[in-house]
């Protein structure tokens, strides 16, 4: 049901679990006149209750996705799409980091997140960008992590215009988020140019369970050999959640029509589920690159600014040691 966060929200709930006794056993007469045993059952309590709360709010986060999902079938305008596009991928960003720490906690593997990366770069900010290009895909194949999908597009003038990847592997998201936004190349005698990054969850293709189809059977009409109006060989196929339907009758058996028919329907969710996907990743990517950011750049110079850290108030570019500047972000 929870995809990814299974295992986690299973390991959790058995804490939450230990939580709600903690909480009833505080309440018992015998155990608050002994005081020993009453805190003892306070550490407890109190060891637990950051995981009963990370838990909760993991699901809640889940379940609103699912709530966002729906509210697209009643959106009217592209404006009102983008809108719920922008609060689905801010909720998954919510859950990673609630499943990353929650993972801290429990002391359990992290999961494996995907993210989408895409910079938008223009004739000055090129360079930084595929300078910080290269050093994020260092330091993410140094930690365990999978590039995939690497895209490089050149402007007609024959600067690198645009670079977009898929990172795979604990952490991405959380490591790569606080990069996110229009970062500010600053060249001399020139008005100053913009260097984009976004970073987007980016969704798994997931599995269409056979206890969400609903098979229907009716009498076939047309070609189709003796059968035809005598028994009920036609198939219509229904996707209860979503309520997306295919039939097929063309088949000589119910069997036959069956299987065309599940086929069918299960190559229509997924196209809708890669529309969708597609226009939710691109909605992002435009309002994080509409961000303002923290970050900039001096072209004249070769040197960075976080405005965030100290430490990066005027940096040497590329950073020497790209891992301590994320791990310093991922501190904040």
């Amino acid at each position: 049901m929870y995809g990814i966060y299974g295992d986690i929200i299973r390991a959790a709930d058995k804490a939450a679990e230990q939580y709600d006794q903690a909480e009833e056993l505080l309440q018992y007469p015998e155990v608050q006149a002994d005081k020993a045993q009453y805190l003892s059952v306070l550490s407890q309590y109190n060891r637990l209750k950051p995981i009963k709360d990370k838990l909760s709010a993991l699901i809640r986060a889940l379940d609103d996705e699912q709530a966002a999902l729906s509210l697209l079938k009643e959106a009217t305008s592209e404006r009102d799409r983008r809108e719920v596009y922008a609060e689905i991928s801010s909720l998954k960003r919510r859950q990673a980091e609630l499943c990353s720490s929650l993972s801290d906690i429990l002391g359990l593997k992290h999961v494996e997140e995907r993210a989408y990366c895409r910079f938008k770069l223009t004739a000055h900010s090129s360079l930084f960008g595929a300078q910080l290009f290269d050093l994020l895909k260092n330091y993410l194949l140094d930690g365990g992590a999978k590039i995939e999908g690497e895209s490089v597009k050149n402007a007609a003038a024959g600067y690198i215009r645009e670079i977009s990847f898929f990172a795979e592997g604990e952490d991405v998201l959380a490591k790569l988020s606080p990069l996110s936004g229009a970062h500010k190349v600053y060249v001399a005698g020139a008005k100053a140019e913009e260097l984009c990054f976004a970073v987007v969850p980016a969704g798994r293709e997931e599995e269409i369970s056979d206890k969400d189809l609903r098979i229907d059977l009716f009498h076939s009409g047309g070609a189709g050999g003796q059968n035809v109006n005598k028994v009920e060989t036609a198939v219509r196929v229904t996707h209860i959640p979503t309520g997306m339907v295919a039939a097929c009758q063309d088949e000589r058996s119910q069997l036959g029509n069956k299987k065309r028919a599940v086929e069918t329907l299960k190559r229509r969710l997924r196209e809708a589920r890669e529309a969708q996907e597609k226009a939710r990743v691109e909605a992002d990517v435009r309002e994080q690159f509409c961000k303002r950011s923290a970050i900039s750049f001096d072209y004249a110079s070769s040197t960075m600014t976080d405005a965030r850290l100290k430490a990066y108030s005027h940096a040497e570019f590329p950073l020497a040691d790209v891992a301590a500047y994320l791990n310093s972000l991922l501190a904040l």
